[in-house]
């Protein structure tokens, strides 16, 4: 028995003294490695996003053609892209591919989609051969495309003439030349609403769609109320995309009319401006327009797919 007074003596094992951690294991360590994985990142967008975006802001304040100094102007660029018929009848142009090829790559790509969808036989290789379009450089295509319609020597005037019709000239027509370079963009991009819709309707549920055949609703009403608000936020996602990419079209240009015969388009505007007329300054105030529009363009659409993700839940 121990009194109150006696003391109890405790045996405390010695306290070991942590080592100073290396600069390695610092670096490693989950304070730093996140910011560690994020700093390249940082300097690669800088490097060839911001810092191109800003010096084109930049130029567009200036009086810049090449050789000669730089004068400030302020916003006088701006004033005359907005007073430039040439700018306004290109961006006319630019909105009416948008819209055609973006229809048009929907109504096909939903149409293929469905087809699709459905177990047969060699359903992989034709996925595959459906794929193929987007594999192919978009300068390699437009050249292709180039040389199939060309007026003596391309493949769809010979079919024509053995047919008993006349040659066209494709890419020499203002009625014809618009219609083929949105016809090999609407033919290059038409296979990513294909796979969009494709994956869109294979994870769609299945409980519904039984119960509406069980209740015998027709095709086009289950097309209407069940399939088209499931895949409307892949839908509204495939149109942000090509807007943007639209809105840049530029390699069916370079590889067929060169902006010629009233199909210049309002990337290749800037690409003239700048690089045949070397006027930097007014390059620049026309880039940084087109940079708005497609910002506001794609902001309507970002909010019009919060909707549609709100209404799928």
């Amino acid at each position: 028995m121990l009194n109150r007074g006696d003391k109890v003596g405790v045996e405390r094992e010695p306290v070991k003294l942590r080592g100073r951690k290396t600069v390695w294991q610092l670096l490693t360590g989950e304070k730093y490695i996140r910011w560690a994985l994020v700093v390249p990142l940082l300097i690669v967008l800088a490097a060839f996003m911001f810092y191109p975006l800003f010096y084109c802001l930049y130029m567009s304040f200036q009086f810049y053609v090449l050789r000669k100094p730089s004068v400030f102007i302020g916003m006088e660029n701006y004033r005359m892209v907005l007073h430039d018929m040439v700018f306004w009848l290109a961006l006319g142009r630019t909105f009416y591919v948008l819209v055609v090829s973006i229809a048009v790559e929907l109504a096909l790509g939903m149409g293929i989609a469905l087809l699709l969808n459905r177990e047969f036989k060699g359903q992989n290789t034709i996925r595959g051969v459906c794929l193929l379009p987007l594999l192919i450089s978009p300068l390699a295509m437009s050249l292709m495309w180039n040389y199939m319609l060309h007026v003596q020597f391309g493949i769809v005037n010979q079919v024509m003439v053995w047919i008993g019709l006349d040659r066209v000239e494709w890419f020499a027509s203002p009625k014809t030349a618009i219609y083929c370079i949105m016809l090999i963009s609407i033919w290059q991009w038409t296979p990513f609403s294909i796979f969009v819709i494709l994956a869109g309707l294979k994870g769609m549920p299945k409980d519904a769609l039984e119960a509406a055949n069980v209740d015998g609703a027709s095709r086009w009403f289950i097309f209407r109320k069940l399939t088209l608000p499931s895949l409307m936020p892949l839908i509204i996602i495939v149109i942000l995309l090509r807007t943007m990419w639209l809105i840049r079209i530029f390699d069916p240009l370079y590889g067929t009319t060169r902006g010629g015969v009233g199909t210049e388009l309002l990337d290749w505007m800037v690409y003239r401006i700048a690089f045949v007329f070397f006027d930097v300054g007014k390059a620049g105030a026309l880039a940084i327009f087109s940079l708005y529009i497609t910002i506001v363009l794609c902001a309507v659409l970002f909010r019009q797919l919060m909707k549609a993700l709100g209404a799928a839940r």
